[in-house]
């Protein structure tokens, strides 16, 4: 099919791939600096841990996913890049309004704001690099695009390290006296704006790889539900697994870096600086080195090489971290920080492949918000708030973060490695597929 049809050149395709990079990497920005900032924010709004866990999750959580199928299907059916540029302004708009709040409901109203906006991110983005590369040339790209919550994160660590290294006093901004936390997020909020004037002035791909073409604009969500129901072994296998994986991942990020400073004594300024590059790095290296270790096993005659990764890096989660939170020292904290990290971000690349190598274009758009919708009702709604649960409610003891994020992993690390296992036949057979 992809000799029949006229792809992008490589020039711009990497181009656009690039903006769409940025893009990630600003949300991801917006998304994450909360996560450094969980201390100063429970200090001068009086909140608990509950509380910061039910902001971090819930509070990103609900907007994030009800909005993902909506727009998913705005994906399918409207102008990719204005989906996402409105997605763009509105989760801006929201990351300065956290600048602005006073108590728990202003900021958990504000994160709702940055879910909702957000939203957009995935299923635009990865409907366009579907349409700018061939089906057995998307992985690399669609892995160079994911660098960008790890780079955002990383990003995050080290302004915001940096931000409060060179503010320590109240600071007056527009009539506001603000905290050196809630200037943060002003400044970050500005980018996105400059963002979506950039984009404005790019063309939406031609869609490729549709199916029913002559019926696609008669089409609803419900031939996209009857489409993973004739699939449906290989799509629950893929996003429940994979899900259990993103827990961990915002697991990881939310409470690493409050982890690192409550049990090694770090201030925030070194734990911005230091983590932030720890992130930035392995989470890059991790994202990256999933296409290649696929690669490398396919030149090694190994079958099913996708489902090897995910395999490899179900595995590692289940039994590293659980290890590694527990016994530790402060001298070898960041390079066990490292290595989590890597084997939590190897399989991203090929989850995202892999969907769209097994969904028709017509309904990439749909499918991806199902997915996102998935992953976040998961991942955001048990990430950020298991360990706040063990250590407020379980122990009772706010210095026991680390036992909360060994049991953690130990939990949904098996149960990913499970998954995958027991449902590799019908999955392996649809990542076969080249839509």
């Amino acid at each position: 099919m992809s000799e029949e049809i006229n792809w992008p050149g490589k020039k711009y395709a990497w181009f656009f791939t690039t903006l769409l990079l940025i893009t990630y990497t600003v949300s991801f920005i917006d998304r994450a600096m909360i996560n450094l900032l969980i201390d100063p924010i429970r200090s001068d709004l009086k909140l608990s841990d509950i509380q910061m866990g039910q902001i971090l999750g819930p509070g990103f959580m609900i907007s994030y996913i009800l909005f993902s199928l909506p727009v998913g299907r705005m994906v399918d059916k409207f102008n990719r890049i204005a989906v996402l540029i409105g997605g763009i302004v509105l989760w801006s708009i929201a990351t300065a309004a956290h600048g602005f709040s006073s108590d728990y409901y202003s900021l958990f109203v504000s994160r709702a704001g940055v879910g909702a906006g957000e939203a957009a991110v995935t299923p635009a983005s990865w409907s366009i690099i579907a349409d700018l590369f061939r089906p057995e040339e998307r992985a690399f790209p669609m892995s160079f695009y994911l660098m960008g919550p790890y780079i955002g994160q990383g990003l995050a660590l080290l302004f915001g390290g940096l931000v409060i290294q060179l503010y320590t006093d109240p600071i007056v901004f527009l009539g506001f006296t603000l905290q050196p936390w809630q200037m943060i997020f002003i400044l970050i909020a500005i980018p996105g704006f400059i963002l979506s004037l950039g984009l404005a002035f790019l063309t939406d791909p031609v869609r490729k790889g549709i199916i029913n073409k002559e019926k696609q604009h008669e089409e609803s969500f419900v031939d996209v539900i009857k489409y993973i129901r004739s699939k449906f072994s290989a799509y629950f296998t893929l996003m429940i697994a994979a899900s259990f994986i993103v827990v961990l991942l915002y697991t990881f990020q939310a409470w690493v870096p409050t982890y690192i400073s409550r049990i090694h004594g770090w201030d925030l300024s070194r734990v911005g600086y230091l983590f932030g590059i720890v992130t930035l790095v392995s989470g890059s290296l991790g994202v990256l080195s999933g296409p290649v270790v696929e690669k490398f096993l396919e030149r090694r005659n190994i079958k099913n090489s996708t489902h090897s990764v995910f395999l490899i890096s179900s595995s590692a989660v289940a039994v590293i971290p659980a290890f590694t939170f527990l016994f530790v020292t402060e001298q070898f904290v960041l390079p066990g920080m490292f290595i989590i990290s890597f084997f939590i971000t190897l399989p991203m690349a090929c989850f995202a492949s892999g969907l769209q190598k097994m969904t028709p274009q017509n309904y990439r758009g749909s499918v991806s918000g199902l997915y996102v919708f998935i992953m976040n009702i998961v991942g955001l709604s048990l990430g950020p708030t298991v360990v706040p649960f063990f250590t407020s409610v379980i122990f009772e003891n706010d210095m026991s973060i680390n036992v909360a994020l060994s049991n953690t992993f130990l939990i949904f690390g098996p149960l990913s490695f499970l998954i995958f296992f027991f449902g590799r036949k019908s999955l392996n057979r649809e990542l076969q597929s080249q839509h």
